[in-house]
């Protein structure tokens, strides 16, 4: 996975293995240690990526208990948040307002392919002149800093709406963009994408054959800077 990921030109990646009580448990020091050890690895191969500890949070009733002692992205405040479909909309809104309050700023995994983020698909006419979008490209993990408080430019959704204007950041997955996951969730990304939601994109890389299979689009992002 590392030499395809440097073979398709990038030079650090946060590792980001899941937290799910029952399932996924390692903690963090056990976290830091397999990244530490995989990097020496790479070094010894000649492998040029730098690895940063980061963890993909469940966002449950058993996350808060995490908050005591969060491993964020790298150097950064952000928590990356898997939101599950079936979650209350204000169970999320809650979990997420104590994420913020507790000094970092969650960073939702892959909205596209959650049915709460879903937005109306665009019109013609005026709601179409709504999502026109042009600017330069977007890197990937283009900010280490908290996002600004902003507003959705797109129709309603109420969790949406919130999240942003409590200043939540949004992960979108490249493979989304590609149909990696399905028409439902290629056509969600681009409105979601249209619509100036994502903060940052990831390659969501479980396995190498994740990353040979990926193609990395010319994917064009409003300017923010």
């Amino acid at each position: 996975m590392a030499a395809a990921l440097r073979d398709a030109g990038f030079s650090t990646v946060h590792c980001t293995p899941h937290l799910i009580r029952g399932c996924y448990e390692a903690d963090n020091a056990t976290v830091r240690k397999g990244v530490e050890v995989l990097q020496g690895e790479l070094d010894r191969r000649g492998i040029a990526l730098r690895l940063l500890p980061g963890r993909e949070y469940y966002l449950d009733e058993y996350l808060a208990e995490y908050l005591t002692d969060p491993l964020p992205l790298g150097d950064t405040r952000f928590l990356l948040i898997e939101v599950p479909a079936h979650t209350p909309v204000d169970f999320v809104k809650e979990t997420c307002f104590r994420v913020c309050s507790s000094g970092y700023t969650p960073m939702i995994a892959h909205p596209e392919r959650c049915r709460l983020f879903d937005l109306p698909a665009p019109a013609s006419g005026r709601l179409r002149e709504m999502f026109k979008v042009q600017g330069s490209r977007f890197n990937v993990f283009k900010s280490t800093s908290n996002v600004e408080h902003r507003t959705l430019n797109a129709p309603s959704n109420s969790l949406l709406d919130y999240l942003v204007e409590i200043g939540c950041a949004f992960q979108g997955n490249l493979g989304s963009f590609t149909g990696r996951y399905g028409e439902r969730v290629r056509q969600a990304a681009e409105r979601l994408r249209e619509a100036e939601v994502y903060s940052q994109l990831g390659s969501d890389a479980h396995g190498v054959e994740h990353i040979r299979g990926m193609s990395f689009p010319m994917i064009r992002f409003p300017d923010r800077s």
